[in-house]
């Protein structure tokens, strides 16, 4: 009886269970002798569906981007999962019904805002090369509310005033030439973070707008943050920006909780497949034995593997490659073991608290810089990149605020009391309602409390180390496509590794899923499932299976 080619599955979030899916489902008369090993008590990784003051929310992964074409709106659709009698996270009451305030307790008109707000998503999409230099620079030049001669409230009157501002534009209805300050801009950005300071300062020159203004365009910033989990957007590669892709269509949340879908892929493996509370400790690979992978487990216990799918987080193998005991041996190649150290990898922390009062505002929060003077400085430090504090729908008690970087790092190490004063201390100084005893002057005359609190602290978690992966400076797509590399590398005409006879190398031994390891889809549930299927589809067609 032909032995059965064992394939062992490192994680059980959105990455290893697609592979496990597509690996059981599509092998002939149950191929392959396959297990899920996870570390932690429960499946899903970075998706963590839980419940907060009697409602469904995410901890971790929380929006399906964009649904044309979405494979994990694919999913939800065929489990009946976007559709709840239950309340949840959907978000509904939008930062479109927002109102902004500023520190120093004023309300700021969204006629302030809105310009703001266009410039800098039309910056992100030249950024990300969704429009291209001319296409926007011409848009509406002379059309807008004010024109050029206004307060640039449209982009093309924007980029026309910085064009009259530098005293380089004499017909504004002709193309704006490519040697332009706004084109010096676009080419020599080397960081996200740098294209759009250089940009925000153009506008202001040409514009005449001043510290408000620049707060706004901070906030939208801090906004990024979040979606990218750079600490800082100086951080994040410009060049790279233009490879991540996106899906069309609206984005939205998932009714029964993300961890519905982590629950469909699951539903086909037989039980005992996945173990739980099973941490690797090290991977001994590149072998001659008839099992060329070994895997030593945290409670001493040993399994060998013909394959293994590792699909831990970036970060686990950053801290895997630079710990004294390191998680590979031998050590990783060099080319695979650089790109994990030039990639970026942040923590975004979410934070829900409950109030006493069901109609409070979604509030968009504006900051004076670090180096203000009129700052308030009741406000903790840990507050002041947070752009938003939300309902999670627009009946809710629950409000949940966003923390990229060092803010979200703090907040896992703050008491609920810490916490709590520190949100009520900042409502209050930019709504200019009283703090007393421990709550604020509500809305409609009612008295805000917070009652409760719940943070996620990837950080701080080892089976994580953080949140999700970015392209930062000095790194690029190709060091996605090296960690996607299965080892060892082999030669065919003689090969690589430690093995004298190299025509006894097995190939595939040590394979490599998640989100960090996908071009274009990094940072996303999308990535994690389409780099699942990757690896999968490479041992089905190894063994020459359909897939």
């Amino acid at each position: 009886m032909t032995k059965k080619p064992r394939i062992v599955i490192i994680g059980a979030g959105m990455a290893g269970l697609t592979a496990a899916n597509k690996l059981y489902t599509h092998s002939n008369n149950n191929t392959f002798d396959l297990s899920v090993v996870e570390g932690g008590s429960r499946i899903g990784g970075r998706i963590n569906t839980s419940e907060f003051s009697s409602e469904k929310i995410e901890m971790g992964a929380t929006w399906i981007h964009g649904i044309g074409g979405s494979p994990v709106y694919k999913i939800a659709e065929e489990a009946g999962s976007l559709v709840s009698d239950e309340p949840w996270e959907c978000m509904d009451s939008t930062v479109d019904k927002a109102r902004t305030f500023a520190e120093g307790g004023f309300e700021v008109d969204p006629s302030v805002v809105e310009p703001i707000s266009g410039l800098f998503n039309a910056l992100m999409e030249l950024a990300q090369r969704k429009k291209k230099m001319k296409e926007i620079t011409q848009n509406d030049v002379v059309s807008g509310s004010g024109g050029i001669y206004g307060n640039a409230t449209s982009v093309g009157s924007f980029f026309a005033l910085m064009e009259l501002a530098q005293g380089k534009k004499k017909e504004i209805e002709k193309e704006i030439p490519q040697n332009d300050v706004v084109s010096c801009i676009y080419e020599n950005a080397t960081s996200v973070g740098s294209f759009l300071k250089s940009a925000f300062e153009a506008y202001r020159d040409a514009t005449g707008n001043g510290s408000l203004e620049e707060a706004i365009f901070t906030m939208f910033s801090n906004t990024q943050r979040t979606y990218t989990s750079a600490d800082d957007l100086s951080t994040l590669d410009y060049a790279a920006e233009s490879e991540y892709q996106m899906f069309p269509g609206e984005e939205i949340t998932i009714a029964k909780g993300y961890v519905s879908v982590i629950h469909h892929l699951a539903s086909v493996l037989p039980q005992g497949v996945i173990q739980l509370n099973r941490t690797v400790a090290k991977i001994e690979w590149e072998s001659c034995e008839e099992c060329p992978v070994k895997l030593h487990f945290s409670d001493g216990s040993v399994v060998f593997a013909d394959h293994v799918i590792v699909t831990v987080s970036l970060g686990v193998l950053k801290a895997g490659i630079e710990s004294d005991d390191e998680l590979f041996s031998p050590p990783l190649p060099e080319f695979k073991s650089d790109a994990i150290k030039r990639l970026g990898y942040g923590v975004v922390n979410k934070l829900f608290v409950e109030v006493s009062e069901r109609n409070f505002p979604s509030l968009q929060l504006v900051f004076d810089r670090e180096d203000s003077d009129s700052k308030f400085v009741k406000i903790p430090w840990w507050m002041r990149r947070t752009a938003t504090i939300a309902p999670i729908h627009s009946n809710s008690k629950v409000l949940l605020s966003w923390f990229a970087g060092k803010e979200a790092l703090e907040l896992e190490k703050l008491t609920d009391e810490e916490i709590i004063d520190g949100v009520l201390t900042t409502i209050s100084c930019l709504t200019g309602k009283q703090v007393k005893n421990g709550y604020v002057n509500g809305y409609d005359d009612e008295v805000l409390r917070i009652t409760k609190v719940l943070k996620s602290k990837w950080g701080g978690d080892p089976l994580f180390r953080g949140s999700y992966s970015y392209v930062a400076v000095g790194s690029s797509g190709d060091d996605l496509d090296a960690l996607a590399e299965p080892l060892p590398k082999i030669n065919k005409k003689g090969g690589e590794g430690n093995c004298h006879d190299q025509t006894k190398v097995h190939e595939l031994q040590v394979m490599f899923a998640g989100e960090a390891t996908h071009r274009t889809h990094y940072s996303t549930t999308h990535g994690a499932y389409y780099s699942g299927l990757r690896e999968a589809n490479r041992l089905l067609k190894h063994y020459k299976c359909d897939f």
